[in-house]
């Protein structure tokens, strides 16, 4: 007797996309991508049973908002799709802003005496005879977006969003990356921060910044290759090189941190969201032992906000440590406010797009106060990145941001180079 073969089991994904390709709607349809934010945190406050029922009621919501002539439901985890038909596109964002009212409307009770829900929605429109799995995936570039302009955001999809990416990722930046890497062609050189709040600017930190050595030249990535490594899940190696290097330099330099109050290095959201790279650097940096404060990580703020449960988790665990945070290019992301109050990080660091004007264009100044003003309502520090010019310094002095870096102070300089700044000569004292 030849025993049945069991199928292989369906994915939540192939069972939505089977009922939208038999579904049958028109003119258009509005396809709407749901990410719920919160979940981790909620199961781990709450249990995994009051989570169950709380995504369970989000389910219904959704599928109830579609109605029986749409189509909603999970799509895994944490994410929701919900379907329904138009009469026109451009009522695309108006079915998404209903459904977003209704999720959030909703009473979720949890031990801790009620859970707010906030969510990211990302609106798609197609047309009968779609492509549904491209439908879909521009839904998901939408609802990547929506996350990026903040907390209970929506963004419809555009072509710009495709176009965005293939501009960042080459996939001969990762076999460039290798090679320099076999080498030992890559290093990391320190760009001073410094204290703007006084009289007289002071260094007092500094961001090691990733460099490589090409014809005898010390020089940054080319464009594009940090985008490429976190596209092709090849970032964390570099993470990996630059967490080795900053503790032989801290192990090495004990008498720079006398002198300092942090150094900082970038971690990608690729690393942040790995759990065996963040379990192995909690245990490196708990066994060097460095005091408290001594270092930092940077954390953009657009992976801090795809990853905020994972983020939020990690800089608690870290913090314990010592370990300071900071949420890097502040403002790339719009309406970006409403995450400095989830993400306990200690410092923000202005997207320096709105520095590079601020001297002559109002509403950059504008920005960059209200920034400020908010960071510091939330317990954080403020630093200004791309600084080049007396008259910035000046209108960010009379903002009141804390911290500056940029090339009216000093560009990226070697390990050497920063010590003799901080007055200890060539070479480290002990």
């Amino acid at each position: 007797m030849i025993a049945r073969q069991r199928k292989p089991p369906v994915s939540s994904y192939d069972r939505v996309l089977r009922r939208l390709r038999r579904w049958r709607f028109g003119p258009y349809a509005a396809l709407l991508h749901i990410d719920l934010h919160g979940v981790r945190k909620l199961n781990r406050d709450d249990g995994p049973e009051v989570t169950d029922r709380i995504i369970a009621a989000i389910g219904s919501a959704v599928s109830d908002w579609a109605g029986d002539s749409g189509i909603g439901g999970r799509l895994w985890s944490n994410e929701f799709i919900a379907a329904r038909s138009v009469d026109h596109a451009q009522t695309t964002l108006e079915e998404a802003h209903a459904l977003r009212e209704r999720l959030l409307s909703l009473a979720l009770p949890s031990s801790s005496g009620g859970w707010t829900i906030s969510v990211s929605i990302g609106a798609a429109c197609a047309r009968p005879g779609a492509d549904w799995v491209q439908i879909l995936r521009q839904a998901g570039l939408a609802c990547d977006a929506a996350k990026r302009r903040g907390v209970n955001q929506i963004a419809p999809y555009s072509v710009a969003d495709d176009d965005r990416r293939d501009r960042q990722i080459n996939i001969e930046h990762i076999e460039t990356f290798r090679r320099l890497l076999a080498a030992g062609a890559l290093t990391l050189h320190p760009q001073p921060i410094l204290d703007i709040s006084g009289g007289q600017a002071r260094l007092v930190k500094a961001e090691f910044l990733m460099r490589m050595e090409q014809n005898g030249v010390l020089m940054p990535l080319p464009r594009g290759m940090i985008e490429s490594l976190e596209r092709f899940g090849v970032a964390t190696e570099l993470d990996r090189f630059s967490v080795a290097f900053i503790l032989a330099w801290l192990e090495q330099n004990t008498a720079a941190m006398l002198r300092l109050k942090s150094v900082s290095i970038n971690l990608s959201a690729n690393s942040l969201a790995n759990g065996e790279f963040m379990y192995r650097l909690f245990n490196d940096v708990r066994g060097a032992g460095l005091p408290r404060g001594t270092l930092g990580f940077e954390i953009t703020e657009t992976s801090a906000v795809e990853h905020l449960d994972v983020a939020s988790a990690a800089i608690e665990e870290f913090r314990s440590l010592g370990c300071s945070f900071s949420l890097d290019d502040f403002g790339s992301g719009l309406c970006s406010f409403g995450y400095l109050q989830s993400l306990p990080v200690d410092e923000v660091k202005i997207d320096g797009s709105f520095v590079r004007q601020i001297a002559s264009n109002g509403p950059s100044r504008d920005i960059v106060c209200a920034i400020n003003q908010v960071a510091h309502a939330t317990g954080k520090k403020t630093v200004a990145e791309f600084v080049d010019d007396p008259r910035k310094l000046e209108v960010l002095r009379g903002i009141g941001v804390d911290y500056a870096q940029g090339y009216l102070f000093y560009p990226a300089v070697t390990p050497e180079r920063l010590l003799e700044l901080l007055g200890l000569g060539c070479a480290a004292e002990t």
